[in-house]
């Protein structure tokens, strides 16, 4: 009888082990989303920070970090791309034509191609999953071929082209109708908080920047400028 019972958890064991080994991918992503949604990171509430839209992400302290950067790409790569100062966001020039990318799975909120920014360009998009779902941001300035408002699109897939000359490109943190969330409070060469948070997450995926942002949070908070 005890061989019989050692056997058949033997058995049991070894079944267990292939039921976990053909199971789906996603099924594992509980942990990443924590509404078993799957992906980079489920959008849960977060309270709605100075100058934000009021939808947030899941995320803070980065107790899902790992997930969050399976989800995001950096935008930022090869030696075409040129770091400059930080201000209301991120400054980048480029030496040759370069794609634009999206930094996660995002929804383009607004694509302006006769913008009052220089270069005439200003486009804002909303993250979707990953530990920033829900915060918004705009790249602007010297580039073309926007995506028009209203497309989804997937992490690292291109949304603009950046253009060599003029006032080079722009990132930052923006609000749902397109407004920088620096801007009621900048004036010209202001090194703003706002600038600092865009720096430091462009910083966690990868990408270079000038100015250093020194420590502190990689997400829209706190205050503007």
């Amino acid at each position: 009888m005890q061989r019989l019972t050692t056997c058949s958890i033997a058995l049991l064991a070894c079944a267990l082990a292939i039921a976990l080994a053909s199971a789906p991918a996603g099924a594992a992503s509980h942990a990443c989303g924590g509404d078993g949604g799957g992906g980079g990171g489920g959008v849960g509430p977060r309270p709605a920070s100075s100058g934000g839209t009021g939808v947030k992400g899941h995320h803070r302290g980065h107790a899902h970090r790992g997930c969050a950067e399976a989800a995001y790409v950096d935008p930022i790569q090869g030696p075409a791309w040129l770091a400059e100062r930080t201000d209301m966001g991120v400054d980048y020039a480029v030496t040759r034509r370069k794609p634009i990318v999206a930094i996660g799975d995002a929804l383009i909120l607004g694509s302006d191609s006769k913008s009052p920014w220089p270069g005439g360009h200003f486009l804002w998009y909303q993250l979707l999953d990953g530990d920033h779902a829900g915060d918004i941001i705009y790249v602007a300035e010297t580039m073309n071929r926007l995506v028009p408002a209203g497309t989804t699109v997937s992490a690292g897939e291109r949304i603009a082209t950046a253009l060599p000359g003029g006032t080079g490109t722009e990132w930052g943190w923006a609000n749902r109708i397109g407004q920088t969330r620096a801007a009621p409070c900048y004036h010209e060469g202001m090194k703003t908080n706002s600038g600092r948070e865009m720096a430091r997450f462009l910083r966690r995926l990868g990408a270079p920047t000038a100015d250093d942002p020194g420590p502190g949070p990689d997400f829209p908070t706190g205050r503007l400028c």
